[in-house]
């Protein structure tokens, strides 16, 4: 049986306990601050799934992401299912919240291609070396305009917004929302995570 055989067996990712206890622990010590993929990382580098997955460093990091994002996703829908409870996933946080409504009784179904990707066993299979090159490239392309969009949105400006504007936007956010002078610390640092980013 070859890898692509043996891995489409498979539908529960060996990373799915180790995943929930960080996502609980991180719940439960409520620190307000982002819990990003490079986190969940740090905290599950040394998970046995995690070791001698190739070779090639770059396939290696390759599948370690993959590990992590499928059972992120599978989390989710178990989650849901399960607690009712909503897990929110993007690059940089990652939240386990309850619903905003108690009438909620589904998870709300949007076309999400990252999540069909990630629950696609095939793409850990199948992918090469050149495979993940070329991810990594057009990931470097496209991450900058679309943390852009984002940073734009934080700050309520429009996509035309000059470097003046960013600055003059932050500074008064920064101003309103720091938190020694009572402000939210979450969306201060949302502020100054949006500036940052637009600086780039």
């Amino acid at each position: 049986m070859n890898e692509a055989d043996l891995v489409s067996k498979v539908t529960r990712n060996p990373l799915i306990p180790a995943i929930l206890s960080v996502l609980r622990r991180n719940v439960q010590r409520g620190s307000g601050e982002n819990f990003g993929i490079h986190h969940l990382l740090s905290a599950l580098g040394c998970h046995p799934g995690l070791q001698n997955l190739d070779p090639n460093p770059e396939l290696a990091l390759f599948k370690k992401n993959f590990l992590m994002m499928n059972g992120l996703y599978q989390l989710q829908q178990s989650l849901w299912e399960d607690e009712g409870l909503v897990l929110a996933i993007a690059t940089l946080n990652i939240q386990l919240n309850r619903p905003a409504t108690d009438c909620a009784t589904v998870l709300p179904e949007t076309a999400d291609p990252m999540r069909d990707y990630y629950l696609n066993w095939q793409h850990y299979a199948e992918t090469s070396c050149d495979d993940v090159v070329t991810l990594l490239n057009g990931f470097w392309q496209w991450q900058p305009a679309q943390g852009r969009d984002e940073a734009l949105q934080t700050l309520d400006l429009g996509p035309g917004a000059s470097a003046e504007q960013v600055k003059q936007r932050y500074q008064r956010l920064a101003s309103e929302h720091h938190p020694d002078k009572g402000g939210d610390p979450e969306r201060f640092m949302a502020i100054r995570q949006a500036y940052e980013q637009l600086r780039l």
